[in-house]
């Protein structure tokens, strides 16, 4: 989840450079002398601005659609991630199961071997059934938590990536429709570049702040998966004690079979 958290940041940040790489075209100065040099000659001639409008505008949605890019590809690299934590706990359970089941056999096959009688033999095989659909208990009661907790989180981070997709949307909505005025007001008043500019700075400003404030706001993946974790980790703490109750009380019968303390 830290990779999610810290891209989304860096997002902001790359976005917000991006957005004021468009209006830094050339210096104020530059286009005041433009305005000036225009007003004493040719009041149509184009200004600095205006002519180098389509170069800035390509140069700025290059910059974020490069910032949208490396975003999916931080989320695919995530989802990898995720996979392979899964897949690497799934295994180590799995490696764990078979080697209790095997020491649990061995210990079967030790209690047959002490059972001379009939009644102990029977205890032995009532004291197995009951240990076996005790693990098979606790072995469900923990498949079920670990699913529900991954399914939560999975849940989080694509309902928190919609958030920011959108966010992104309305984003790049709002930096069109600044250009797009930017580009009319040239055609049609070529030579008020400065002006054009500074309205074109102001509407940035606004798409950008506006951005970093809904982003301020999205919930935090890792505060809802710390508690996934811990409702997953309650659901394990009552399976093993469950678990641990079973056994003790057959572990306690089967010794009222052998009269004995220890078996």
């Amino acid at each position: 989840m830290k990779t999610i958290s810290n891209f989304t940041r860096r997002l902001s940040l790359a976005i917000s450079v991006a957005a004021c790489a468009v209006i830094m075209v050339l210096p104020v100065s530059a286009f005041a002398l433009s305005s000036r040099t225009a007003a004493a000659t040719t009041p149509t001639k184009t200004s600095p601005f205006c002519s180098e409008l389509p170069t800035k505008v390509a140069n700025l949605t290059g910059q974020v659609t490069g910032v949208v890019s490396k975003v999916t590809a931080a989320w695919a690299q995530q989802d990898q991630k995720m996979a392979a934590e899964f897949q690497k706990v799934d295994q180590n359970v799995s490696t764990d199961r078979g080697q209790a089941d095997s020491k649990r056999q061995t210990e079967f096959t030790k209690l047959q071997a002490k059972a001379t009688t009939d009644p102990q033999k029977q205890a032995v095989q009532t004291y197995q059934t009951s240990v076996q659909a005790a693990v098979s208990t606790r072995r469900t009661a923990f498949d079920a938590a670990r699913s529900t907790y991954r399914t939560n989180v999975q849940s989080v981070v694509t309902t928190r990536r919609s958030t920011i997709d959108g966010q992104m949307q309305t984003f790049k909505t709002a930096v069109n429709g600044a250009v797009s005025t930017a580009e009319a007001s040239c055609a049609a008043t070529p030579s008020e570049g400065p002006a054009i500019r500074t309205k074109l700075q102001a509407s940035l400003k606004t798409a950008r702040e506006s951005f970093v404030s809904d982003r301020k706001n999205d919930d935090k993946v890792a505060s809802q998966q710390k508690q996934y974790a811990a409702t997953r980790d309650a659901a394990f703490k009552t399976a093993s004690q469950a678990f641990q109750a079973s056994t003790a009380s057959a572990r306690q019968t089967l010794q009222q079979a052998f009269g004995k303390t220890t078996i």
